[in-house]
């Protein structure tokens, strides 16, 4: 399911300078757990830490996490000079010098040319700050996770919607496959009159087809079975388990069989018109529930 947070706040460099940090949490619907984490330099130690945070308390999505500094430099530390870097070119240019008898004199402004020539030590926030930061986005993440679970009632009231529709048809389905059977009993009860006492090995084949076809179309076994699966999927619907999703999706797929298995075995036109619209609300739902933890 999708959800967005946000959160800006300021921390304080070890120099003393301030930057606001700007953090955004974004999660969009995914059957797996993937996670893109965009932080300054000087916070890529903390990747880790927040892609297992992500994990345990998202469980799944696409999430993507970014963190902005309004002031990137409140990390940079003193420039120094690399003297070790100009010792060696020093005694670089000397012996060139030598070498090749050359008089013109080194000035500071031809090694202040010279590239690599200072460092710059990238400074550390202190633990109260980290702690500052990762006491954020553990309050997004929660922020996102309500607006997961908004989306989520919107989605079980849709869901139960389907279920109803799909019980109604199975009830139509019912009633007409009673109906159904009962015909063809009255036709096979026609056609063993019309055999008679005859034992040809063509009457009793006719009795046999007429006999097979009866149990051919029976479908009751089958509706029985949709129905425990419709009570398994409300079952699962107002349970309390927070990862849900795998349950349902394999309970959808169960009710997806019996509902071909029903208009593959009666060719009744009324039940298949029912049956079709059984299916639609299975597939609908399959997409929805596809989105679910």
């Amino acid at each position: 399911m999708t959800g967005f947070a946000s959160k800006t706040f300021v921390i304080t460099a070890p120099s003393g300078e301030r930057s606001s940090i700007s953090i955004n949490l974004k999660s969009l619907n995914s059957r797996f757990f993937e996670a893109s984490i965009k932080l300054p330099m000087a916070l890529t130690h903390l990747e880790t830490v927040l892609l297992k945070q992500f994990k345990e308390m998202l469980r799944r999505g696409h999430i993507y996490f970014t963190c902005y500094l309004s002031n990137p430099n409140i990390f940079e530390g003193a420039v120094t000079p690399a003297m070790t870097i100009i010792d060696g070119y020093m005694k670089a240019m000397h012996q060139i010098k030598t070498q090749y008898n050359l008089s013109d004199n080194i000035t500071l402004e031809n090694i202040l040319r010279l590239p690599n020539i200072f460092s710059k030590e990238e400074q550390h926030l202190d633990d109260a700050s980290i702690q500052h930061i990762l006491d954020s986005v553990t309050e997004v993440v929660h922020n996102v996770i309500k607006e997961r679970a908004t989306e989520g009632d919107a989605l079980a009231i849709d869901l139960n919607n389907r279920v109803a529709a799909i019980h109604k048809e199975m009830h139509t389905i019912t009633e007409r496959a009673h109906i159904f059977v009962e015909e063809w009993k009255k036709k096979v009860h026609a056609t063993l009159q019309e055999i008679g006492t005859d034992h040809n090995l063509l009457a009793d084949a006719q009795k046999s087809g007429a006999y097979s076809m009866l149990d051919k179309i029976d479908i009751h076994e089958e509706i029985t079975r949709l129905n425990n699966h419709l009570d398994q999927l409300i079952k699962h619907l107002s349970s309390d388990d927070i990862e849900k999703g795998k349950r349902l999706d394999f309970t959808l797929q169960e009710l997806g069989r019996e509902i071909n298995t029903i208009a593959s075995k009666c060719s009744d036109s009324i039940i298949s018109s029912h049956a079709i619209n059984v299916k639609v609300e299975i597939e609908k739902m399959r997409e929805q529930i596809q989105n679910t933890v």
